[in-house]
C-alpha cells in the first residue's frame, strides 16, 4: 500500500526522510496501531520516527482552521474521564503547551477562560448531564497539523524501535486479591 501511495505521488521510498504518528492520548488500540505502523516503516526504511501528542494535532489543527491562539484540547478518555492539554500559539503560528497533559474524571475538567475548548470529552460532559462550555465538539486531529508538529520536533526523532507512546492512562484492569478457599 505504501508502494500505491508513492507511486501516485512521484515519489521513492529513499525519498522519506522521518515517519510521524500520533503518539496518544487516545484509544489504546488506535494509538497502538499507529505505534506499530510508524514504527515498522521506520525500521524498515532505516529513517526515524517523530511521536507527538494527539492533544497537540487537535489544538494545531483548531488553532490554524479557526484562527486561533489559545486550545484547551479534550478527547473522550471513556470510563467517566478525559484527556486534556491546553496549548498557546507561538510566534511562528505553532501550538505550545502551557501545562502537562492530564487525565481527569470528567466531573473534575477545569476550562481555560480565554481558550477555546475543542474535543470529543464536550460531548462525553453531556451525555454524563454535567455542564459543558461552549467549544467544538466535532474537532479532530488532522495528518496535516501532525505534520506541521513533526516537522518542528523533527530534533526529538528517535530510532524506529524506540517508538514511545503518551498512555496518561497507564492502568486499566483492576487487580482483586486472590481468592482464598
Amino acid at each position: 500500500m505504501l508502494d500505491a501511495v508513492l507511486a501516485e505521488s512521484g515519489l521513492h521510498r529513499t525519498d522519506i526522510t522521518h515517519v510521524a504518528f500520533a503518539n496518544g492520548p487516545g484509544a489504546f488500540t488506535g494509538v497502538r496501531i499507529a505505534a506499530a505502523t510508524a514504527q515498522g516503516i521506520a525500521i524498515a526504511l532505516s529513517i526515524p520516527l517523530i511521536g507527538v501528542s494527539t492533544l497537540a494535532v487537535l489544538a494545531q489543527r483548531v488553532a490554524d482552521e479557526q484562527g486561533v491562539d489559545r486550545v484547551q484540547a479534550v478527547i473522550d478518555a471513556r470510563m467517566g474521564e478525559a484527556y486534556s492539554g491546553l496549548y498557546q500559539r507561538d510566534e511562528q503560528a505553532v501550538m505550545q503547551r502551557l501545562e502537562k497533559e492530564c487525565l481527569l474524571p470528567l466531573a473534575e475538567l477545569r476550562f481555560d477562560e480565554q481558550a477555546l475548548i475543542a474535543g470529543s470529552a464536550l460531548q462525553a460532559l453531556e451525555q454524563a448531564g454535567l455542564p459543558r462550555p461552549a467549544g467544538d465538539a466535532s474537532a479532530l486531529p488532522s495528518a496535516h497539523a501532525l505534520l506541521r508538529l513533526a516537522r518542528i520536533q523533527a530534533n526529538q526523532a528517535r530510532a524506529g524501535q524506540d517508538a514511545s507512546i503518551n498512555y496518561l492512562r497507564n492502568q486499566v484492569a483492576v487487580r482483586k486479591p486472590p481468592t482464598v478457599y
